[in-house]
């Protein structure tokens, strides 16, 4: 990996670039459900999942908080699957945390995202990460997986007031990380959150697919953008 003109620091989305949120995820959900003897076939997977995306989305633009998000989750799988829904918000958050137990069971980065960091870190590249989420769990997935002090700069949008894709989070990002928007390149799964907010911002951005068995490993992705002639959308 050699280094490219102008970029002077890369960062980072955490969950399902470095972090395989997906998979355990699908893990935490086939113990949970499987002790309470549900299979968690493709369909209720399915179902999980779009739960998931609707109650985080509505957390992220501040209509419920992040508890609830969770309670909202169980209340709309729960009852297609035939479970009780406890009346209580201490009994949902009980039986959220049975899951979270079996999700955080699961947790870890993808094989190649420590030797990545370690060759951008060898070639001078300030590293950063910007996740949306509560502080404390993504604080938790880094230390838990050994990231806590991967980087020169962790914004977590609980922390920081704003969320991908608002731009200003990726400028909160770049002054952290000591640089210029311009000089900094940003990876990320999702379309809208991580590249078009990045780009918004005026950085460059590269997009990951970690679901597709032929998409180009990161370290090309991420070698590719840095080496390109010139950094631009």
């Amino acid at each position: 990996m050699s280094r490219g003109g102008a970029i002077r620091a890369v960062g980072f989305d955490l969950d399902d670039t470095l972090f395989d949120h997906r998979g355990a995820a699908v893990v935490g959900v086939r113990r949970f459900l499987g002790q309470r003897g549900i299979d968690a076939t493709d369909a209720v997977l399915a179902a999980w999942f779009r739960a998931e995306d609707e109650q985080y989305e509505r957390w992220r633009s501040g209509e419920i908080g992040f508890p609830e998000q969770r309670r909202e989750r169980l209340r709309t799988v729960l009852p297609q699957l035939g479970l009780a829904v406890p009346a209580s918000d201490s009994g949902l958050d009980a039986l959220f945390d049975d899951y979270l137990a079996a999700y955080r069971d699961a947790w870890r980065v993808f094989p190649d995202v420590v030797p990545l960091l370690r060759t951008l870190r060898q070639r001078g590249y300030r590293i950063g990460l910007l996740t949306n989420g509560s502080e404390a769990q993504q604080r938790d997935k880094l230390a838990r997986t050994g990231l806590a002090d991967a980087f020169d700069a962790v914004c977590v949008s609980e922390r920081i007031g704003v969320q991908k894709p608002d731009p200003r989070a990726f400028t909160i990002l770049a002054e952290r990380l000591g640089v210029e928007a311009g000089a900094c390149l940003f990876v990320g799964d999702d379309p809208e959150r991580d590249v078009a907010g990045a780009r918004r911002a005026g950085m460059c951005a590269v997009l990951v697919d970690r679901s597709a068995d032929a998409a180009p490993a990161l370290d090309e992705l991420v070698d590719a953008a840095l080496t390109a002639p010139a950094h631009g959308d």
